[in-house]
């Protein structure tokens, strides 16, 4: 199996304003379909008119909130950049587990992101910013934008 070993986990996105889930349950059933465990965290898709029990048709397991999230996968994709989350006390950043993966629209040319970016680093967590894929015809595989 190509993603044995491989625990995706899907946390919801805590920016004020972002509807958006990093993973449709399409997406969750071909990385289970490949070996992959895939943790969603509760009501991961609502925003974006996917239910709870799509993901779990597709196979993945259902967390009730980002500690479950970010203390049982290696790899973790968001939509947005790590922020600060309220709930648990501290920044996403730093719940990520050291040398984990990440793929995410970081914004690492931003100022502001600029310390999230150090801290990652800093961690050893691999970082795959998706604002760096660029928008042209020859890239559309790889646009994490289109629809």
């Amino acid at each position: 199996m190509q993603y044995e070993g491989m625990t995706v986990g899907v946390p919801r996105e805590i920016m004020p304003g972002e509807q958006r889930a990093a993973m449709i349950p399409e997406t969750a059933r071909a990385l289970i379909d490949n070996g992959a465990k895939v943790l969603v965290e509760k009501g991961i898709g609502e925003g974006a008119f996917w239910d709870d029990a799509d993901y779990a048709d597709a196979g993945a397991s259902i967390a009730a909130g980002p500690a479950e999230i970010y203390g049982n996968a290696n790899v973790f994709l968001k939509v947005k950049e790590p922020l600060y989350n309220e709930e648990l006390g501290t920044h996403e950043a730093e719940l990520l587990p050291e040398k984990s993966i990440l793929i995410s629209f970081l914004h690492p040319a931003n100022p502001s992101n600029h310390e999230m970016i150090k801290t990652l680093a800093g961690r050893g967590i691999v970082s795959y910013t998706l604002d760096g894929v660029p928008r042209i015809p020859r890239a559309q595989k790889m646009d994490a934008l289109k629809e």
